[in-house]
């Protein structure tokens, strides 16, 4: 198996970064209640949850933890208001660092345990793009 997925990693963590810069300090409204800020801690939160995710499953060899569709709705709609009050200077620094450290630990996996991995059926373990996509979409049609 290819580890194409660092390659799409690494592509939205910088569009993360250059659209981190573009909001700066704005408050930007996005659609849906939600704030560039309030995205971008979205972001920070999930992807730093992968990282206690797959270092627990590392550490321990169980299978990672993975949560229903519906408990992670109520994370987010439980969150979205601390999200969207976080600055946006700290929610841009909180993204940019909590993608870096998930895509670091992907970029570390042996083959054997990223096969592993792959088998659940969960990319999103390890392709951490495709969420990121998702919102940075959003801010950038808010931007415009």
């Amino acid at each position: 198996m290819t580890k194409d997925h660092n390659a799409r990693n690494r592509a939205a963590r910088e569009r993360l970064e250059a659209l981190i810069a573009r909001v700066g300090e704005r408050d930007v409204v996005v659609d849906g209640g939600w704030t560039a800020a309030g995205l971008l801690a979205h972001l920070a939160f999930w992807d730093r949850l992968a990282v206690a995710r797959l270092e627990k499953h590392l550490r321990e060899g169980k299978p990672p933890i993975f949560a229903t569709d519906e408990v992670t709705d109520l994370t987010n709609d439980a969150a979205m208001r601390q999200w969207r009050d976080t600055p946006p200077r700290v929610a841009g620094a909180q993204a940019r660092e909590a993608a870096a450290a998930i895509d670091r630990l992907i970029e570390t996996l042996p083959q054997d345990k990223l096969d592993g991995l792959k088998a659940l059926g969960r990319s999103f373990l390890i392709d951490r793009s495709e969420h990121r996509k998702e919102h940075l979409d959003q801010i950038e049609r808010a931007l415009r």
